[in-house]
């Protein structure tokens, strides 16, 4: 009777432990890839730009052609691992004689001023300032043991 009772106990131990690991899901980071283009970034382009211009903004191409060095491809992908979606952007930016004359592909030269702040301005763009919270430095100064010549009065 008691091996059928360990029988039991050790199936039903087992049985409980497989199923609770079944719906543990590990976490997967969002995957991104090539260079992130941002509508901020991209309403600052304009024709007759140069190379170095064009390079500072957008940042280095993914792909220039070996066979043709006036075209420059960008592309940026993510994967968003909870939603299993994956977004893909690709521009290409083409140049005569050192000017940039067409910008093809998800933007193009014409539509820029059309574009609404991205996900990627979203979430890279600004710095937030905030106020200091510890106003007193070091810890004795904090207990009011030393106050500093300096020290912030604050309203009580």
């Amino acid at each position: 009777m008691k091996s059928i009772k360990k029988l039991l106990f050790l199936t039903t131990a087992v049985f409980s432990a497989s199923f609770l690991t079944a719906c543990i899901k590990p976490y997967q980071p969002d995957i991104q890839q090539g260079n992130i283009i941002n509508n901020r970034d991209l309403k600052e382009i304009n024709y007759g730009m140069s190379k170095q211009e064009v390079l500072f903004i957008l940042g280095t191409p993914m792909v220039i052609d070996p066979f043709n060095e006036q075209r420059w491809d960008y592309f940026y992908s993510r994967r968003d691992q909870q939603k299993g979606q994956t977004d893909h952007r690709v521009i290409t930016v083409i140049f005569d004689d050192d000017k940039l004359v067409e910008m093809k592909g998800d933007v193009t030269l014409e539509n820029l001023a059309n574009l609404e702040a991205s996900t990627e301005d979203r979430q890279h763009g600004g710095t937030v300032i905030t106020k200091p919270t510890q106003r007193d430095k070091g810890l004795l100064n904090r207990l009011g043991i030393i106050k500093p010549k300096n020290a912030i009065k604050t309203k009580k």
